[in-house]
């Protein structure tokens, strides 16, 4: 873990300066995470599901004050550094979980950790095969490996819903969901008295096996408006797809 600076100013803590310099381009750089009618407002309730090591938790609370912001990042190591950041800035409103989000309770889910691209750390390391075709073309053998050296590493996953009722949540204003590969589980984990309580939901999505298709579907089913679009920072061959989603009254 290293302190570094981004292009704006900003100090974080991170594994990966490379990993992290790209995830600031999508979120503070593109605000990938505030497009297509996504709306924050002072006070509101906000879920961080994925939230590596911070960004976006540093990015989203200079919008507006009074922010209630809830962050779930279920790798130790990565949490590490999450807490470290959420010290460093002296964020007094963020409330962090050492767990993540799924479609059922399991006490001890098992994770794929890269040590030097944590971001991309997942349950689903054979979905990360395309990504790594993609990065030898680019930047060679060599360094594709040093990337994709890991671990496995254990850690918690309870559902949305469990997370609601241990919270006492009334209302999630945003959902952000960014878990490589498990963003459908994550809304599968969603008891249907607590759709009503949220009201709108960015995700990175990994359209693989009509996952995209699925995702949407259940967001139209329970009110929302859904807005898609192609992460345009990325290579086409990966697939991966931001989700927009604000509730319909």
């Amino acid at each position: 873990m290293e302190k570094i600076e981004l292009p704006n100013g900003l100090q974080c803590y991170s594994l990966s300066q490379r990993e992290t310099e790209y995830i600031y381009s999508e979120i503070f750089a593109e605000q990938q995470y505030v497009q297509n009618n996504i709306v924050v407002q002072e006070g509101d309730c906000i879920f961080d599901v994925g939230a590596n090591i911070g960004l976006f938790v540093l990015f989203i609370n200079q919008l507006q004050n009074n922010l209630k912001i809830f962050a779930f990042e279920p790798i130790e190591p990565v949490f590490t550094v999450l807490s470290n950041n959420i010290e460093l800035h002296n964020l007094t409103n963020v409330s962090l979980f050492k767990y993540g989000l799924g479609s059922e309770d399991d006490a001890e889910r098992v994770f794929v950790f890269y040590p030097n691209m944590p971001g991309n750390s997942t349950e689903r390391p054979k979905e990360k095969i395309a990504q790594r075709d993609v990065m030898i073309d680019a930047i060679g053998q060599e360094q594709t490996d040093y990337f994709f050296k890991n671990t496995q590493i254990s850690g918690e996953i309870r559902t949305l819903s469990r997370a609601i009722k241990d919270l006492s949540i009334d209302s999630i204003d945003l959902l952000k969901i960014d878990v490589e590969g498990e963003e459908l589980a994550v809304i599968q984990g969603i008891e249907p008295n607590d759709w009503i309580k949220i009201k709108q939901i960015v995700a990175e999505v990994h359209d693989i096996d009509k996952r995209l298709e699925q995702f949407q579907s259940i967001l139209q089913n329970n009110g929302f408006e859904v807005t898609i679009e192609k992460n345009a920072l990325l290579p086409a061959a990966l697939n991966n797809f931001n989700v927009y989603a604000v509730r319909q009254y």
